[in-house]
C-alpha cells in the first residue's frame, strides 16, 4: 500500500509541476526566476540556437509592428555541452553581442532533478572585453599553472561570472553563473574567440 500512494504521489507531483510542450520537451517554468527546465539528456547546438531567438527578442532587441532583420548564429559548444556560444547583430538597432548558453542540472524544492538552460547577454564590447580578459589572465599566469597542473587554479570575476581556470591538457575553463557550473573546454573557447572577432 506504501508503494502505491508513493507511486502515485510521484505522478501527481509530475504532472502539477510540468508543461508539455509541442517539441516534445517537458518544461517547468519559474523554480527559482532561471531558464526553462527540461528532461532530456541532451543539449545541443540547434537548441541553443532555436531558444537563443525567443530569449534575443524578448530580453535584448525587443519587438514592435515593423519588421526586424537580425542574425543569429552559434560560435562553438563546449565538449561538456554545457556552455555553447552565439553570435548577434541587429544593425538598424545597432546591437551586437555574444550570447551564452548555460544548460545543467538543476534539482527542485522536492528533491526532483531537472535538466535547465538559461542564457546571459554580452554585448559586443563587454564580449570582446570578457574573451580578451580571459586569454590576458592565462597568459600572465601560464607558469604558475603548469607548475602543477590540474591542483593550480586560478579565478577571477567578470560581471556576475565566476571564472575557475585550471591547466589539464590545455585549459579547462569552469564558468559559474545563476546556479550553473559550465566546464568550457580550451578549444571550444580558442574557436569562438576567434570566430567571435571574425565575425563581429
Amino acid at each position: 500500500m506504501k508503494r502505491i500512494t508513493i507511486i502515485i504521489l510521484m505522478f501527481t507531483t509530475t504532472l502539477s509541476f510540468s508543461q508539455i510542450t509541442k517539441d516534445g520537451f517537458v518544461l517547468v517554468k519559474g523554480w527559482n526566476q532561471k531558464g526553462d527546465f527540461a528532461i532530456t539528456n541532451e543539449w545541443k547546438q540547434e537548441n541553443s540556437l532555436t531558444r537563443a531567438k525567443s530569449f534575443l527578442l524578448k530580453n535584448v532587441l525587443g519587438t514592435n509592428n515593423n519588421v526586424l532583420k537580425f542574425s543569429l548564429s552559434p560560435l562553438e559548444d563546449s565538449k561538456s555541452g554545457e556552455l555553447t556560444t552565439l553570435i548577434y547583430k541587429c544593425e538598424e538597432l545597432n546591437k551586437s553581442g555574444m550570447i551564452l548558453s548555460f544548460w545543467g542540472d538543476y534539482w527542485n524544492e522536492y528533491g526532483v532533478i531537472y535538466k535547465g538552460y538559461d542564457f546571459k547577454n554580452l554585448e559586443k564590447e563587454q564580449a570582446i572585453l570578457f574573451l580578451n580578459k580571459i586569454q590576458s589572465i592565462i597568459d600572465e599566469n601560464l607558469e604558475y599553472l603548469r607548475e602543477d597542473s590540474n591542483n593550480n587554479n586560478i579565478s577571477f570575476e567578470f560581471d556576475d561570472m565566476q571564472i575557475v581556470i585550471t591547466s589539464y591538457v590545455g585549459y579547462k575553463i569552469r564558468v559559474f553563473w545563476n546556479g550553473f557550473d559550465s566546464t568550457w573546454d580550451w578549444k571550444a573557447f580558442e574557436n569562438t574567440k576567434e570566430k567571435f572577432d571574425e565575425k563581429i
